[in-house]
């Protein structure tokens, strides 16, 4: 069970990543609740695994908490054609689920993308899929499974600060990304949408309560 005052400490490294404009919200899988799901939401996970379901139900509820926080009234939060989830208009959000919680931003305006994961070495024959040579070789010695799951939610966070309904797919291999203190920075190398070739990207890192916290805020 994810303790109270771990979800605080999490919530406190999460504020100090974004923006003052964006709201954020979290939810323990514990306490969330299929039942309390909207209808229009409810397409999204028949047929669901319980873990599914509740990964599912904590992020609309961390959601639905964010929107509050910017005095926005519940709405449904259906999932897009994407598998992301349809904001209210003029709203950017995003959420992200891992060990035990789920984790909600949101604000008016710019695109928003949250990654959560756990701290942990991601195993050696994913590398290469997740991170290039040249990224690979960027990463300190001894620590490489641990920078490559750091890699990877910077990339994730990324893909996901897109405007609704115009998200581009693309690879891991499609951007590379540079790891440092308390942040990351990203450059395609390729056009991808509303990136182009050559654009870098910043984002923000933290390591808390054995999870990696990445966000981008553009």
């Amino acid at each position: 069970m994810t303790q109270p005052s771990r979800l605080k400490r999490i919530e406190a490294a999460l504020a100090a990543m974004f923006p003052a404009d964006v709201a954020l919200a979290l939810c323990s899988l514990a306490a969330a609740d299929a039942r309390d799901l909207w209808p229009a939401e409810r397409p999204a996970i028949a047929g669901a695994v319980p873990l599914r379901l509740a990964e599912f139900a904590a992020g609309r509820q961390a959601a639905r908490a964010a929107l509050a926080a910017l005095g926005q009234e519940p709405v449904a939060l259906p999932m897009g054609p994407d598998r992301a989830p349809l904001w209210p208009p003029g709203i950017a959000g995003s959420i992200s689920h891992t060990a035990g919680l789920a984790a909600a931003v949101a604000r008016r305006g710019a695109p928003l993308g949250l990654d959560i994961e756990d701290d942990a070495p991601l195993p050696s024959d994913l590398w290469p899929v997740i991170a290039g040579e040249d990224e690979r070789a960027a990463l300190p010695r001894g620590e490489t499974g641990r920078g490559i799951r750091q890699i990877f939610a910077a990339k994730e966070a990324l893909f996901k600060a897109q405007a609704q309904g115009h998200r581009a797919m693309f690879g891991f291999d499609a951007v590379a990304v540079a790891l440092a203190n308390g942040g990351f920075s990203a450059t395609f190398r390729i056009s991808a949408g509303a990136f182009r070739s050559g654009q870098i990207i910043h984002g923000r890192m933290a390591l808390s309560e054995g999870l990696i916290l990445a966000g981008v805020a553009r």
